[in-house]
């Protein structure tokens, strides 16, 4: 239990020279009394009345130290006084906690948070004793409010202030504030009690289901208890099987499986999720699970039920993502030049997607080695795929290395000197790719040094 401080102990020593420890020093410990005393019935309405005006009317004024005698004398007789209430108590440690931070003495300082720490621990048993009206979460949220803010300045051993928030939870419910079910969550996950904190996150989702803050807070622990996608995919399977209709956790699942390449689990769980959730994010889906399978015949065909149920309140990024992607399967189908057309459309939507322009700097890469003569004319067009690799660095920085290597790469390969003096080519002078099987390219680019 802890210590509870002693004035006359610091009047001895010589502490603090104040009114409250020349009335402790010569009346005995000033300190909270919280049993009445035999003779309280015989303590009159008017004496009552006096010392409560009296330490009220020092305690509104901040007159703090003049009001403790009278303050610990009400609350020894007449805690209840005048509406059976709680307030004699409240001011009782709001008076201690504003003498602590007025303090200039570290001593004294932590004696003042001592006294009113032991408010906090004591009072709601002597108000449940004496059958004073009080809302007992509350009084423990103050307290718990008042560790967080205080605890390093207290002397002795106190519970963590999440602690307490939880023995208001497991009171009260999901009629606490979600501030203090985030604090005990965190509380359990550094204590690496994760199925604890596992459960409170599942609480916390059914309390609060309309609260963005909370679910993104949610998904930001859970993404920090599963470091690894195997425990990941464990808790996601297991929270699938209790809530068979969570279409947020049937979605995470199935890019977990994609992610772990659990093709037949993907597959299956994808017609499940378009019977919940026929959105384009799941003809998405399981679009990318037939193009990393290979199938762009099928793939394409998601994409474009994705593509047709967009609408104009459709995230850009969704629809750009869709685009590139059909225009992966094009590519992947051997349909060069529709790739193109879907990698631009996706330029279109967002300018600033490197992605897009890497994959058109491959296209044309990629053309070189399909027409196989590598011939001077041949070379040139890696001067067009350059063009579109500078693009995509210039755009896009979270893809610069990516850019840098293809860059370097091809470059090694430009026509030779040689062959800018056999075509007459000089560096700066535009060229014009539209030839031979490269004819659909019909770009423009500019003749490079090799």
């Amino acid at each position: 239990m802890r210590r509870i401080v002693k004035h006359t102990s610091l009047c001895s020593q010589g502490l603090i020279a104040s009114v409250l420890f020349a009335v402790a020093c010569a009346t005995g410990p000033v300190q909270p009394v919280l049993a009445q005393s035999d003779e309280a019935n015989a303590v009159s309405d008017q004496d009552k009345g006096v010392h409560y005006s009296l330490y009220y009317e020092d305690f509104k004024n901040r007159n703090y130290l003049s009001a403790l005698p009278n303050l610990h004398w009400i609350l020894h007789n007449a805690p209840d006084y005048p509406r059976n209430d709680d307030r004699n108590y409240e001011r009782a440690v709001e008076l201690y906690t504003a003498l602590a931070e007025g303090s200039e003495s570290e001593e004294a300082k932590q004696a003042y948070f001592d006294s009113a720490y032991v408010w906090f621990d004591r009072s709601i048993g002597s108000m449940q004793e004496k059958t004073i009206e009080f809302d007992q979460a509350q009084w423990l949220l103050r307290k718990g409010r008042f560790l967080q803010e205080h605890a390093q300045s207290l002397s002795g051993d106190a519970p963590t202030f999440a602690s307490v928030y939880n023995e208001v939870y497991t009171m009260i419910g999901c009629n606490i504030d979600a501030y203090y079910v985030r604090i005990i969550i965190d509380d359990a996950a550094r204590n690496d009690d994760k199925q604890r904190a596992i459960n409170l996150t599942d609480e916390a989702e059914a309390c609060y289901p309309d609260n963005a803050d909370v679910a993104a807070y949610l998904t930001e622990i859970r993404n920090a208890l599963f470091s690894t996608p195997e425990e990941r995919l464990e808790f996601l399977q297991t929270r699938l099987e209790n809530t068979p209709d969570n279409i947020e956790v049937a979605a995470e699942l199935f890019d977990i499986y994609l992610e772990l390449g659990y093709r037949d689990e993907a597959a299956e769980l994808g017609d499940r999720l378009l019977e919940m959730d026929p959105s384009p994010l799941t003809y998405r889906r399981l679009g990318q699970l037939h193009l990393q399978d290979g199938n762009a015949t099928r793939a394409m065909s998601y994409y474009e039920e994705a593509l047709a149920l967009l609408d104009d309140d459709t995230d850009a990024t969704i629809k750009r993502d869709i685009l590139y992607n059909l225009g992966i399967a094009q590519q992947q189908d051997g349909a060069v030049s529709q790739a193109r057309s879907f990698f631009r459309q996706a330029i279109q939507v967002d300018a600033n997607f490197g992605q897009a322009y890497i994959a058109i700097g491959d296209l044309y890469a990629s053309a070189v080695s399909n027409c196989g003569t590598f011939e001077r004319e041949d070379r040139a067009v890696y001067w067009l795929a350059v063009d579109y690799y500078q693009q995509a660095r210039a755009k896009d920085s979270s893809i610069s290395a990516q850019a840098n290597q293809k860059i370097a790469t091809y470059r090694r390969s430009f026509p030779d000197q040689e062959a800018l003096f056999f075509n007459n080519w000089e560096p700066g002078q535009s060229y014009r790719v539209d030839y031979g099987c490269y004819a659909w390219i019909n770009e423009t680019t500019t003749v490079r040094a090799p």
